[in-house]
């Protein structure tokens, strides 16, 4: 079934009527809620029909709404302005479809049980749920836990949302006495058997798998005097034979799906939190190398942009490395940090004027394995799994080189990570096109040639290739050109 246009309406004049609390004109209507003027007393008629809301003529009328939100549901809103509900032609007349009996039409059978199943869902969200989300009680005050003891017969209430379930439990001296009670007193009438059997303590200790079973059941549990007014209710019973253990709770639906949703928008919330904590340390991480002049000023930019163009290269040439857009800004925004671990070596082996002895080149070469190590206390949650992959590749593995000559661990070929790779053979084009204290600098053509000699390491071709072809492009060309 697909709903209209004044369904949409109908629902938005309902929940704004509600949300004021007042009498609303036509023209307040239209304006807030964007519904042309026209359409507003058309669809008001039709939920003045249905005594959903009232009318009041004159200068000073309007609309307000006839019942309590609370006793207003999704239902009774949508059937008075839809033609029907239901989501198949054959379910239109009386639960028999026009082809074929119910009893040997299959098909039939699950459309009915979904359209039961949507109808209920509708009738349980109210006007005030929608208006006033996780605030209303009239959804959220029903709550019961129980505990028995399967071998002593004995049962005690852990919790409940009203003391009169704390009293009648310690009058009931039987736990199927309580049940009993509970039944007759609080379950819609068509539920009563369904909700009896399924707690029922006869059944407790069925069909268990290892000793364990965990069951849930819907049903209605009524509201107040008025035996058609209810919520829908979910009972869960929760076995341990091995303990002789049984635990029942007795709760309205919408505290579940109210937890879920909370829970998931707290998860959300975290996820971009910690996600927000992990660029904020990888860009402090940066400053700090700035400041303790470990890197040149500009070189974060730089480093990011030689090392997305290499990958866009990478990418369009080839495919079978299955390299998305997502891995390449990610890689690109971390290149920076490659060299954190240079914040252990002591500043004036890094500044040092020529040659580096072999004791003070051992310590220069531990500084992948402690930016690794660094690494590895960022934060860790869904959405930073993958820059912390990324991050620890870099860090550990951007020295070492394709034919294994590298180190900390002297990988070879594609054992390499490829941002590793990447930023690799980037950080040595970077090296040779800019001043060191040890050597001086080449123009972008030669350090090119540098790298496919060989002079800097060894790198796979494919690399080297994409390399001199990201080289050529305007943008690159542009960025070298700034740096003369």
């Amino acid at each position: 079934m697909q709903l209209k246009n004044s369904t949409d309406y109908a629902i938005r004049i309902v929940c704004y009527l509600a949300a004021q609390e007042r009498m609303v004109s036509t023209s307040e209507l239209s304006r807030k809620l964007n519904v042309s003027a026209n359409y507003v007393p058309k669809i008001a008629k039709k939920l003045k029909n249905a005594k959903i809301v009232t009318a009041c003529e004159g200068t000073n009328g309007g609309y307000m709404l006839a019942k309590q939100p609370e006793n207003i549901s999704l239902m009774d809103i949508i059937s008075c302005v839809e033609e029907t509900m239901a989501i198949n032609r054959c379910l239109e007349e009386d639960r028999f479809c026009s082809r074929n009996l119910e009893d040997t039409y299959k098909i039939h059978k699950i459309l009915l049980s979904l359209q039961n199943t949507y109808n209920n869902k509708l009738e349980s969200v109210k006007v005030s749920d929608v208006i006033r989300p996780g605030e209303d009680e009239y959804f959220g005050r029903f709550y019961v836990v129980l505990k028995l003891n399967l071998k002593e017969k004995s049962y005690e209430c852990v919790y409940s949302h009203i003391r009169e379930v704390y009293e009648k439990v310690r009058k009931t001296e039987s736990y199927e006495e309580f049940i009993s009670q509970y039944v007759e007193r609080y379950v819609y009438d068509s539920d009563k058997k369904m909700v009896h059997d399924f707690l029922s303590s006869e059944g407790l200790e069925e069909r268990l798998i290892d000793g364990c079973v965990e069951k849930d059941l819907s049903y209605r549990r009524i509201t107040g005097k008025d035996k058609n007014a209810y919520v829908w209710m979910e009972a869960k019973k929760y076995i341990d034979a091995n303990e002789n253990t049984a635990i029942i709770t007795l709760h309205n639906e919408k505290i579940v799906q109210n937890t879920v949703i909370k829970m998931e928008r707290e998860l959300i919330k975290k996820e971009q939190d910690m996600a927000k904590q992990y660029w904020d340390m990888v860009s402090l991480l940066t400053t700090v190398l700035n400041h303790n002049q470990i890197v040149e000023s500009g070189y974060q930019d730089d480093i990011s942009f030689y090392t997305k163009q290499v990958y866009l290269q990478l990418q369009k040439n080839y495919p079978e490395y299955g390299i998305t857009d997502e891995e390449i800004s990610s890689v690109a925004h971390l290149a920076p940090i490659h060299d954190i671990g240079k914040i252990k070596v002591p500043i004036e082996i890094l500044n040092k004027n020529g040659k580096l002895t072999d004791e003070e080149m051992n310590v220069v070469k531990q500084h992948p394995l402690v930016g690794a190590a660094m690494t590895q206390r960022f934060p860790e949650g869904i959405t930073t799994k993958k820059l912390n992959k990324y991050s620890y590749e870099i860090c550990r593995h951007h020295h070492e080189r394709y034919d294994g000559s590298g180190y900390p661990d002297g990988l070879k070929g594609n054992a390499i990570p490829m941002c590793a790779q990447v930023v690799g053979i980037v950080d040595a084009y970077d090296a040779l096109i800019n001043d060191r204290p040890y050597k001086r600098k080449y123009e972008p053509e030669e350090a090119i040639r540098m790298i496919s000699n060989g002079e800097c390491g060894a790198f796979s071709k494919k690399l080297i290739q994409c390399l001199t072809a990201a080289a050529k492009q305007p943008e690159w060309l542009k960025v070298t050109k700034s740096q003369a």
